[in-house]
């Protein structure tokens, strides 16, 4: 048996202490490979015309994690902490967070989806392990990032860290203690420009949602001075650096998930 000692957050609670002895990721089996990407074309037919077919681009298998989870003191578990145990993984209905963190208690990477399946090791005091089906909503975790900037007349440098080479990046964007009209424009995304005027306050901005809020509530787009909704910009981050010329005054709060193509993140 092989045995990895990070543990998990999921549904609000964690493996550290949603019984009284913390729970550890274990296989029973030896890792002969560690799953990867599985992906299939999407193309169009081929004629007499067309001998070579048109790409449309790719999709993805889901990725699906199988592994066990038995105590840190290799003490069976009682049906009280089976039931508990099963009820935490089986609670959600969607798919949820399930965020890894290393022996140095620092966050590795976000899994997104749902435990499928359980299946429990008989003891002849309790249960030994639970072995588990997880199946994520997507091929790869996701790791988040945050960044924060005092808005002033110059230029940052904001580093996407993203793993996906040909795919944007939409972060939402927190603006806080503003006086007047704040910019923001995107040198490397073809100096692409958004600006946030109307009242002060705190703005938040989800940029892949193209959904304003503020100081608790709604904020709508004529609120922001944003009269032609044809023509409104969303910052988006190019994977790397990217150069953001600000103006105004505040600060800048930026937050973002990227995809994060670490395989055997469970091991």
């Amino acid at each position: 048996m092989s045995e990895c000692f990070k543990s998990f957050t999921y549904d609000g609670k964690s493996t550290e202490t949603v019984i009284s002895v913390p729970i550890i990721l274990a296989s029973f089996d030896a890792v002969g490979s560690v799953t990867g990407l599985s992906r299939d074309v999407v193309k169009g037919n081929t004629t007499i015309t067309r001998p070579v077919p048109n790409e449309y681009g790719t999709t993805a298998s889901p990725l699906t994690i199988e592994y066990c989870l038995l105590k840190s003191d290799y003490e069976p578990f009682s049906a009280e902490e089976q039931r508990t145990i099963e009820i935490w993984l089986t609670a959600p209905k969607f798919s949820t967070d399930l965020v890894v963190y290393d022996m140095d208690d620092q966050e590795v990477c976000t899994y997104c989806g749902l435990f499928t399946n359980t299946s429990w090791i008989p003891h002849s005091t309790g249960y030994s392990a639970v072995q588990f089906t997880f199946e994520c909503n997507s091929a790869y975790p996701i790791k988040r990032y945050s960044k924060e900037y005092t808005i002033s007349s110059g230029t940052v440098t904001v580093n996407c860290e993203s793993d996906e080479l040909n795919e944007y990046t939409y972060p939402v964007v927190t603006i806080s203690g503003r006086s007047g009209t704040v910019t923001i424009k995107n040198l490397t995304d073809n100096g692409n420009t958004m600006t946030i005027g109307g009242s002060n306050g705190t703005v938040v901005l989800d940029c892949q949602h193209c959904i304003p809020s503020g100081n608790g509530g709604t904020v709508s787009y004529s609120d922001l001075g944003w009269q032609d909704v044809g023509n409104i910009y969303w910052l988006r981050l190019l994977p790397g650096n990217n150069q953001l010329q600000l103006s105004g005054s505040g600060t800048i709060h930026l937050e973002y998930s990227c995809p994060y193509k670490l395989v055997g993140g469970w091991l």
